[in-house]
């Protein structure tokens, strides 16, 4: 592509967020059904955007968009071609991208290739602010002596994310920042301008802090929790402990669900998801309705509970144990060799007001 305008790089981002949408999109859609991901009410993955990466691909794209034509509609085409400065800021971001976007390519071609999502994300916000903090810097500089707006319409930055570990630019919500202008914690003068090495910053605070506290925008998606190093419960008689150093399959555990298969945990997440039906087995191997469950005498608990398939289904782990469904509200929770122990388990160590908060336990699902 030959660039040799503020335009030309524009058209090339812009293009650019739209091809890394389309490889997540795909990837997305590729492991979406690889999990089975089958319900109906779920919807069609290729017209769902409402996750971090999909969001802020497509917010950036529009919001550089949205800038440049901002620009060239007050101040034509000296805006249009731009200065050098301004040029090179945004090729160096799209060539940054672009690294982004091959890494993504390389991801969706391989069959099992893992996708860093946290950096894709990272690159987009921060491409974003520093091609909006360049476009609104080439305004200041074209607009000298001429009768037009003081601010670059559509270079106001919000981050629809919360960036603050994401992004190379923090975002503040509008309580924290009138905080800051409050305290002048930042050293930030009345009209919101803070040093001129950290211009990026100095635009995306003056333009959010002008926005109206009440403005609602969708919510930011939780940070990724840290692993932390566990392995301070006991084993029993017949278990292991589910924060024991590693799992089934030799990774290391920071959760007490980690003692359970993953197949397990969307029946426990999810509590109209039914069990499949007879003859399915789960990709561990555990047969949904095996001989387990079929035995209801085996299955009676004290207090007339009984122990329902779908609750076997549930706390079921990947090495053919049981785990306690009922012990994970307590911080940690045990596995055991059979449905017997599991059943001498709940016996012993759960009252009935502590059985009839589990639905399945008390058997209000019919399988």
């Amino acid at each position: 592509m030959d660039i040799k305008t503020v335009g030309d790089v524009v058209t090339a981002l812009v293009g650019a967020y739209a091809t890394a949408l389309e490889y997540y999109t795909g990837w997305r859609q590729r492991k979406w059904q690889e999990n089975r991901y089958t319900r109906a009410t779920r919807g069609n993955v290729t017209n769902s955007g409402f996750c971090a990466a999909s969001i802020s691909l497509r917010v950036a794209a529009a919001k550089i968009r949205e800038a440049f034509d901002g620009g060239v509609d007050i101040l034509g085409n000296d805006f249009a071609i731009g200065d050098r400065a301004c040029r090179e800021t945004l090729q160096a971001n799209f060539e940054r991208l672009q690294e982004r976007i091959d890494v993504l390519q390389s991801a969706v071609n391989a069959d099992d290739a893992p996708l860093e999502l946290a950096e894709l994300i990272r690159v987009s916000e921060a491409v974003r602010i520093e091609c909006l903090a360049a476009l609104s810097k080439q305004y200041q500089r074209v607009a000298v002596g001429r009768l037009v707006p003081r601010e670059l319409p559509g270079s106001r930055q919000r981050s629809w994310l919360d960036v603050s570990g994401i992004a190379e630019t923090p975002a503040t919500t509008p309580e924290e920042e009138e905080t800051e202008k409050e305290d002048d914690d930042d050293d930030d003068d009345e009209d919101g301008n803070s040093d001129d090495d950290d211009d990026a910053q100095t635009v995306h605070r003056r333009a959010s802090s002008s926005k109206s506290p009440y403005q609602s925008e969708p919510p930011s998606p939780p940070p990724t929790p840290k692993m932390i190093p566990d392995g301070h419960l006991q084993s029993t008689r017949t278990s292991t402990t589910s924060t024991s150093g590693l799992g089934p399959r030799g990774g290391p555990k920071n959760s007490i669900f980690s003692a359970f298969c993953p197949e397990a945990m969307k029946y426990q997440v999810n509590l109209q998801k039914s069990i499949p039906p007879k003859g399915r087995r789960c990709r561990c191997g555990y047969d949904w309705n095996g001989r387990q469950t079929q035995d209801r005498a085996a299955l009676m608990v004290k207090e007339g509970f009984q122990i329902t398939p779908r609750f076997l289904g549930k706390s079921h782990c990947e090495d053919g144990r049981f785990g306690c469904v009922v012990c994970t509200s307590t911080g940690k929770t045990k596995t055991y060799e059979n449905v017997e122990d599991l059943r001498a388990h709940l016996d012993a160590s759960h009252t009935k007001w502590q059985l009839l908060h589990d639905r399945d336990m008390a058997g209000h699902w019919e399988t």
